[in-house]
């Protein structure tokens, strides 16, 4: 069995999945997709200028997804869209968001978007971080 190292096994306190995040050109091109796959949309769609950003909640067969979109004039997404990646982050909620970059930091993580409100989370604060193997996390305040 694979040993973790103590700093790993010491996750962020409440940390507990939400969804994966899937960019798009089009919400509208996409949905159709997923609905084929077995998923309904959950809630209404949100915009958020802050991230730059639309987009809406999927639920289904599988984990949830929040499909996301550029709003007009915003590049949030491009170089994911641009490199041919949809899948590029998972989201989790956590506790203390402060303690979870901490956390983060002491895995070598970079934070690039730091603590904001989200209106997709009725104002709760997010922030996102990068590791070292390229894995984007979204923590989101509970």
């Amino acid at each position: 069995m694979l040993e973790l190292p103590q700093a790993l096994a010491e996750l962020p306190e409440g940390y507990e999945f939400h969804h994966v995040g899937y960019a798009t050109a089009s919400l509208e091109k996409e949905r159709p997709f997923f609905a084929f796959l077995g998923y309904r949309q959950e809630g209404e769609d949100f915009a958020d200028p802050v991230q730059g950003v639309a987009g809406c909640f999927l639920v289904g067969p599988g984990p949830r997804i929040e499909l996301l979109e550029n709003l007009p004039g915003a590049e949030t997404l491009i170089p994911w869209l641009n490199a041919g990646i949809k899948m590029y982050h998972f989201a989790y909620l956590v506790a203390d968001i402060e303690g979870a970059l901490e956390w983060a930091r002491s895995q070598r993580a970079r934070v690039t978007v730091a603590p904001v409100a989200a209106v997709a989370f009725g104002g709760r604060r997010i922030s996102f971080v990068m590791f070292r193997n390229g894995l984007m996390l979204e923590f989101i305040e509970r």
